[in-house]
Parts: C-alpha cells; sequence; structure tokens
C-alpha cells in the first residue's frame, strides 16, 4: 500500500466517523455550519444543506457563502429562519 492509498483510506475513515456538525449564530448575520456534507439548494433566500445527522434549511435575505470546504461554511446575510429535518438522514 503506497502512501497515496492510506491518504485516501484515512480520509474516507475521517468522514465516515464524524458524525456532528456545529452551528454558530454570530453578529451582523454570520453564521458558521461545520461538518457540511453538501449543499443542496443555495439561492439569495434560501440555503439547504446536508449535514451528518439532518437537512438544515436557512432562510434570509441577501445570503451569502463564503469559505466553503470539506469542514464547513460561513454564511452572511439577514437570517430569518433555521429549520432541521431529520428525515433526510443519511
Amino acid at each position: 500500500m503506497n502512501i497515496y492509498d492510506i491518504s485516501e483510506n484515512y480520509e474516507k475513515l475521517k468522514k465516515s466517523v464524524i458524525n456532528k456538525s456545529l452551528i454558530q449564530i454570530g453578529d451582523k448575520g454570520k453564521i458558521t455550519v461545520e461538518e457540511c456534507k453538501e449543499i443542496l439548494l443555495f439561492d439569495e433566500n434560501t440555503i439547504r444543506m446536508k449535514l451528518a445527522s439532518c437537512i438544515v434549511t436557512i432562510n434570509g435575505l441577501d445570503l451569502k457563502m463564503k469559505n466553503f470546504s470539506d469542514r464547513g461554511v460561513i454564511i452572511t446575510g439577514k437570517l430569518h429562519s433555521i429549520g432541521f429535518d431529520d428525515n433526510g438522514r443519511e
């Protein structure tokens, strides 16, 4: 097994054991979502994303995403509501 295979297997294992997400709502319309698995819907008024244990829908105005990576995403804008749907579990 080479180093590439080891690294790839480690990343798969890491993603499979992470089953917790964290959502932080900060000042001035900043929302940080850690461990976001997938963006399902994105427009200026709605962002729907798949987390480890549920689907989260964020509604607001002028929503923008920043710094999207495999670790999370930062959302800015005027927040109206956040909804959780645990029927969307993997």
